[in-house]
């Protein structure tokens, strides 16, 4: 007697409708990542305006070749915008970085290349610039510094 494998198809077919009639699909409207505060975003832009602008471009741009080290061996200011890294870093390393400044990375104890804000900007400064540089990302690269955020999770100090 032949075997007819495609015999259990029909079978088959019905017990897969049952046990899936009642699973749900994923809610598209559901963002894997917080949404961005306008009022947060907005008071971020005046900060940078204020205080990061002046080396790191109006729009976030970065300085001109950013990408390539002066006679110096040091690379300008970065953009913030997509075309930067600053989307590589969690919330807790950016917040470091503009509370403490930053110097080369490559060679510990440089001077700070970047000037430590900690003491002229508040807590809720610091977080608004950053909200400001998430709005100038796209959902990809929201959703990868959201990731980097939640592996890297350790709360910052809040003022009382």
């Amino acid at each position: 007697m032949k075997s007819r494998p495609w015999r259990w198809l029909p079978a088959m077919m019905i017990i897969l409708t049952a046990c899936t009639s009642g699973a749900t699909t994923p809610d598209s409207s559901v963002t894997p990542y917080p949404t961005l505060d306008a009022v947060q975003v907005s008071r971020g832009r005046e900060v940078y305006q204020q205080y990061c602008a002046t080396c790191h471009g109006a729009n976030a741009e970065g300085a001109a070749n950013w990408a390539t080290p002066g006679p110096d061996g040091l690379y300008p200011p970065p953009p913030h915008d997509d075309t930067g890294h600053t989307w590589h870093h969690s919330d807790r390393v950016l917040y470091e970085i503009i509370r403490d400044g930053m110097g080369d990375p490559l060679r510990p104890n440089s001077p700070l290349r970047m000037p430590a804000w900690g003491g002229t900007l508040s807590d809720a400064d610091i977080r608004a610039v950053i909200e400001y540089f998430k709005s100038l990302w796209t959902a990809e690269y929201r959703r990868w510094q959201w990731d980097e955020t939640l592996k890297d999770f350790a709360p910052t100090p809040t003022p009382p």
